[in-house]
């Protein structure tokens, strides 16, 4: 995957004016690397993105010359707009390891969802490895149609992977496991009878005394 990138100006208002027509400020650093400031196009970039996340390697070309191999490592968000302003690239030496959270995908249907008893918990969506850059898995899948019962699960020791990849999450980590379906009517009826509960204590509370209902111990006194 290649993406373009050219060299950006830092002067100040810089960004918003980038960002005004479509484009992405953005910054690559690495190990014994000069961090440079860049732009992107910014169709180009969510069109790689999309493709590649945080775990693969892109070919990021600066201004026409030869690519550097980097990691998409950090993407900024605007809250309001939802749109990219900044992104954030890794330059790795393909002779260093490094650690990179890989995608976890579940495959499968175990028999307790399909007839409608339990649910999915799916706990960790990524796992933490380390290894060399090429030896970066793409995606982790892991098989749950074999999940039988309730409760049953999937850790991280349970994963088969290649010995040019070590797991650097906790071993005794859940990834995923089967619970037990909710039945929503119920406990929406449950919901609701406690709500009439509380409004009718409410209300009782609420009401007024009864004409001559003086409180216990208070004595009237008739007028002299």
């Amino acid at each position: 995957m290649e993406l373009k990138a050219k060299i950006r100006d830092k002067t100040r208002g810089e960004n918003r004016r980038l960002r005004s027509q479509g484009k992405i400020p953005a910054v690559v650093y690495g190990h014994h690397v000069e961090t440079r400031s860049l732009v992107l196009e910014s169709h180009d970039f969510t069109r790689v993105l999309a493709r590649a996340g945080h775990s693969q390697l892109v070919d990021l070309v600066v201004d026409g010359s030869p690519a550097h191999k980097v990691l998409i490592k950090e993407v900024q968000i605007s809250p309001r707009r939802f749109n990219t302003v900044h992104v954030d690239f890794l330059q790795v030496s393909l002779l260093e390891k490094l650690q990179v959270d890989v995608p976890i995908v579940l495959q499968g249907e175990p028999e307790l969802v399909r007839l409608g008893d339990a649910d999915i918990l799916h706990v960790h969506h990524t796992l933490r490895v380390e290894c060399l850059p090429t030896d970066i898995p793409e995606k982790i899948e892991v098989d749950i149609s074999g999940l039988a019962e309730i409760d049953a699960g999937v850790y991280v020791r349970d994963l088969k992977l290649s010995e040019a990849v070590t797991v650097v999450t906790d071993e005794d980590e859940l990834i995923v496991k089967l619970t037990q379906r909710r039945d929503m009517a119920a406990e929406l009826a449950e919901e609701e009878s406690q709500e009439a509960a509380a409004t009718g204590a409410e209300a009782a509370e609420a009401e007024p005394a009864e004409p001559g209902d003086e409180a216990a111990g208070e004595v009237s006194k008739e007028p002299e």
